[in-house]
């Protein structure tokens, strides 16, 4: 009696894991289905509304002189059409363009995949920086549209920013120092020192990107430091590792023999 309830048990157990991998693998399967948010817009797939996370009448702490210009600067609010979940991407470096031309085009930062749920409303704030200096902060008022991929060097420096998780002062100055040509003296009004100035600089020859801070010299002489560093490094770590191997293999094959030196005296 006992070992039928064990199996009993066991059958259900074993039938609900079986269910649960099935459910599982059919929503990993919807999933799967990625569209360019442009496309489903085009496709009337869902209502959307892009502006602003930032909202004058709330006090925020981390603000850049007058506006939320980086970080999780943008909201975004999807309501589906359609009876199945998609998720849309949206890519680093896409410009984010504003209905008022005296507002900042803003920049994705940080590619996006967003879930579309069947016919329901889902919202959520994303990483983008200001790519003109001079005009107004986006706000929750100000609403925007998705546009194409910017120019190749912002994106270059967007998806630099991505890989090294850098959506912070230091990013927006050395995009700023991009597109607006920005000096030293604008971006000291917008919160920088000459510590962040070294660093914003270091960010653009890193990513490799010319402007007015950084002299094209600085770029190709700290690149090729680098580069020299990084083969040294490589050539060291092969041959340490190399060698472990080596020692190690020699140690097994030691203890092999020992151990069947050891059986054929018994």
């Amino acid at each position: 009696m006992l070992l039928k309830q064990i199996n009993n048990r066991v059958f259900f157990i074993a039938a609900y894991i079986f269910i649960s991998i099935n459910l599982y693998s059919q929503v990993s399967k919807e999933n799967l289905i990625k569209l360019p948010i442009k496309e489903a817009i085009d496709k009337n797939m869902l209502d959307l509304n892009i502006s602003g996370a930032g909202d004058p009448r709330v006090y925020l702490e981390i603000i850049d002189r007058d506006g939320v210009h980086f970080g999780k600067c943008m909201r975004i609010v999807l309501k589906s059409k359609i009876d199945s979940l998609i998720l849309l991407k949206i890519d680093c470096g896409t410009e984010l363009i504003p209905l008022d031309s005296s507002f900042q085009t803003m920049i994705v930062t940080k590619t996006i995949e967003l879930p579309l749920y069947p016919n329901e409303t889902y919202a959520t704030k994303f990483y983008a920086m200001c790519g003109q200096i001079h005009d107004h902060p986006p706000h929750i008022a100000m609403p925007y549209v998705v546009g194409d991929l910017s120019d190749s060097n912002t994106v270059k420096l967007a998806r630099y920013f991505e890989e090294n998780f850098i959506q912070n002062m230091l990013g927006q100055h050395a995009l700023w120092a991009h597109t607006d040509n920005a000096s030293k003296e604008e971006l000291i009004k917008y919160g920088a020192d000459s510590i962040t100035l070294a660093k914003t600089i270091n960010i653009l020859n890193e990513a490799g990107i010319i402007t007015t801070l950084n002299p094209t010299e600085n770029i190709l002489e700290e690149k090729n430091i680098d580069e020299t560093e990084e083969t040294y490094v490589m050539v060291d770590t092969k041959y340490i590792y190399g060698a472990a191997s080596l020692i190690s293999v020699l140690i097994l094959t030691i203890i092999i023999l020992l151990v069947r030196i050891k059986k054929l005296s018994a």
